[in-house]
């Protein structure tokens, strides 16, 4: 796994200073916290549809500068769902509390999957905690021909798996809990960019339809090993200020435990398709 870092000398186009990340993702640099002119606000659009992630660090946003930049996207769910504070705190008691997450796209058990996410580094101790990503778009188009010419044709048991599973790779598990369950194409299209993209995962993959369990275990193996290979992996480890967003259906992400991390606030919209 790589920890992000540039690949590519800055640019500045249509008014927005840029560079590339390795292996995905660019970073930018300007002020988010002010409105951004139809120029840089196309540009902005135009690099999370090309790159799938954008990194911003030194940011100082409100929650509501955070959704105007993820309004072109779509709705931003917090404002549709007043209970849900758009906060992840380890200060607070929520689902998962400080426990590992396994990867995953958020809702890609559903009809509609968040189509994209934004995280901002409100108070955290520098370095101690990261997230972890991989390009499901990318990891499809260099799948092996034959592979992904199988991956074509299946369809996937996608769940919402009960607490306790939510940091395994559910395939290995034996009967697992889970609050939800609805079978989809194992690869999808992202109706933003039609980007096609792997949409099983280790979180919320169950099994592979119309196969033994242990037929669909080891092709989902066979899977994740491409998808999930140490140099595809983007980590990035938070510092105080940080902003990313992310396009929720071309990447996955992923977190580590976070029983010793310290404080860890970040503040979180999540944007639906309109």
């Amino acid at each position: 796994m790589a920890e992000a870092h540039s690949a590519g000398d800055w640019i500045t186009e249509q008014g927005l200073r840029w560079r590339r990340l390795a292996p995905f993702g660019v970073e930018v640099d300007h002020d988010l916290s002010r409105p951004l002119d139809s120029q840089v606000a196309e540009m902005f659009c135009r690099l999370l549809d090309r790159e799938a992630l954008i990194l911003a660090r030194g940011q100082a946003l409100t929650m509501q500068q955070q959704q105007a930049l993820s309004a072109p996207i779509g709705e931003d769910v917090h404002r549709a769902h007043a209970q849900d504070r758009g906060y992840i705190s380890t200060e607070q008691d929520q689902a998962g509390g400080r426990g590992e997450f396994s990867y995953h796209s958020d809702n890609a058990y559903a009809d509609m999957p968040m189509a994209a996410i934004s995280l901002h580094a409100v108070d955290v101790v520098e370095g101690a905690s990261s997230t972890q990503f991989v390009h499901a778009g990318q990891a499809y188009r260099s799948l092996p021909p034959a592979l992904r010419a199988r991956l074509d044709l299946l369809e996937a048991e996608m769940v919402k798996p009960a607490s306790g599973y939510i940091g395994s790779r559910l395939c290995d598990v034996d009967d697992p809990q889970v609050e939800f369950s609805m079978p989809f194409a194992a690869v999808r299209t992202n109706p933003r960019t039609g980007e096609r993209y792997i949409a099983v995962s280790e979180m919320q993959t169950a099994r592979f339809l119309g196969m033994e369990r242990d037929e669909s275990r080891a092709l989902l193996h066979e899977v994740y090993r491409h998808l999930y290979a140490p140099e595809a992996c983007l980590e990035h480890r938070w510092r105080g200020g940080d902003f990313i967003l992310w396009d929720n259906l071309a990447l996955q992400h992923a977190r580590g435990n976070l029983a010793d991390v310290g404080r860890r606030i970040l503040q979180r919209v999540v944007a639906c398709l309109t």
